[in-house]
């Protein structure tokens, strides 16, 4: 890279970070938040931080968290009752997880656009703008709607596909949940962000071994439109990432003694050797039993040390029904979650559908499946950040509903909205350019073409 890109990359993640960290919580009231009290309490009682390796952590309440309670352990440690503390370790641990998605979506993809994009999707969803996020495929869906009618007329096919998907994606674009009150303004929430952290770095570690080492397979035949190989052409040249794997392991480690939802840590790192073979790395597929033996052994562990029947608070979050398709389906098809209130209207006064409620539902379920059709301009990116914040996501949706849960699974999905941006570009593009013309047919041969039979 040289040196005025370099400069630029690291300017936009100093800006990014210092907007995470400008934005820290400092007020008395952190610590009175009712876990927060008996969280600091219990610390301070038993003053003993190696206790939490052994046993329930501190709130007693069945769960396995001893690397996530060092970090209240550090903090009281550091400042005792200082609320300004805990605030700035919470946001200096949302800022590392900005930070490692940028990392992992370069080591993903190979872009350095594609992860900065990335790096900003998440820090607008972090700070509650998701409607940045989805405003500007609206004004575009807008434009190429009124610039497609002027340019084809009534040639719909020209236009309609990309200012539908446009709208869609604008739907799409916006998070499951908003995250700054439970990832920075509460303390327990790092719970969540500890987790990523280490999520994350076992992710990209993982991805940048197997970059660094695996063979790749030979390159499809090229075609008459590919430019043919130069002395500047780059020979892969395989390099020991060892170190790289043995880091993705322990990271891996320190997530599942972080938070439960780290349980689905090796599917998502299943996914992310699917996502590196679909780019022609022969991944080593041996690795992946390392991560699967590491949940083993955690759900082992969680036997041995916690009681076996659930708490009466894992037993009041619980949940199951229509509640849970409905959370399921804002991450698997956006489209559909809305099923239940469409068919309260359809099945009700026939008069309804003069009016705009169905229609409305119509249109939007119409634009987002647009939206992830257009997504195979871009399929590795967007199905990767698809299936990883699906996975990530996919057990919280039995729990009754809290934003920390979305915090992992939003930024595995802000890859795929950048994903989906990337893939409006052709269609508008299309949409917006001049109809193409038929050459005129020559009437005759031209001078000393061959003769026509």
């Amino acid at each position: 890279m040289k040196a005025a890109p370099r400069i630029l990359v690291f300017a936009v993640l100093a800006l990014l970070s210092w907007s995470i960290l400008a934005s820290h919580a400092s007020s008395p009231s952190l610590l009175q938040d009712s876990d927060t009290k008996v969280l600091l309490l219990k610390i301070r009682e038993v003053n003993d931080p190696m206790r939490w390796f052994f046993g329930d952590w501190p709130l007693e309440n069945h769960f396995y968290r001893p690397i996530s309670t060092l970090f209240f352990e550090l903090d009281n440690a550091i400042g005792g009752s200082n609320a300004a503390v805990y605030g700035w370790t919470n946001a200096i641990l949302v800022t590392a997880s900005m930070l490692l998605v940028v990392w992992l979506a370069f080591e993903l993809f190979a872009s350095l656009p594609i992860a900065i994009a990335s790096g900003v999707v998440f820090t607008l969803y972090i700070h509650d703008r998701t409607g940045l996020v989805g405003v500007i495929p609206a004004y575009l869906a807008m434009l190429v709607l009124v610039v497609g009618l002027f340019r084809h007329g009534f040639a719909f096919r020209q236009y309609i596909p990309a200012t539908l998907a446009l709208w869609g994606l604008q739907t799409i674009a916006f998070g499951a949940s908003p995250l700054w009150n439970r990832m920075i303004g509460w303390i327990p929430g790092r719970t969540a962000s500890v987790m990523t952290v280490f999520a994350l770095i076992a992710m990209a570690a993982y991805a940048r071994y197997e970059r660094l080492s695996a063979e790749r397979l030979p390159p499809p035949e090229p075609g008459p439109l590919d430019p043919p190989a130069t002395r500047g052409t780059k020979k892969f040249s395989a390099k020991n990432g060892l170190g790289w794997a043995l880091l993705s392991i322990v990271a891996a480690a320190l997530a599942f003694g972080s938070y439960e939802q780290a349980v689905m840590l090796p599917a998502v790192l299943l996914g992310t050797a699917i996502l590196l073979r679909w780019q022609r790395l022969k991944v080593r597929w041996g690795w992946q039993g390392a991560y699967w033996a590491l949940l083993v052994g955690y759900l082992v562990l969680r036997r041995l040390i916690l009681p076996t029947e659930n708490s009466g608070y894992q037993d009041q979050q619980l949940r199951f029904g229509q509640g849970v398709l409905i959370s399921l389906l804002e991450y698997a098809a956006p489209f559909a979650a809305g099923y239940s209130t469409f068919w309260i209207i359809v099945t009700g006064d026939p008069l309804i559908w003069v009016t705009g409620s169905p229609w409305a539902y119509i249109i939007r379920w119409t634009s987002e499946i647009n939206t992830f059709i257009a997504a195979r301009n871009q399929w590795i990116i967007c199905a990767g950040g698809y299936l990883m914040s699906l996975l990530a996501y996919l057990p919280m949706a039995w729990l009754q509903q809290f934003d920390h849960y979305h915090f992992w699974p939003l930024a595995l999905r802000s890859m795929m909205v950048v994903g989906l941006y990337v893939a409006m570009v052709p269609l508008v593009i299309t949409a917006v350019s001049r109809p193409t013309q038929q050459s005129p047919q020559r009437l005759r041969p031209a001078p000393g073409s061959l003769p026509r039979p």
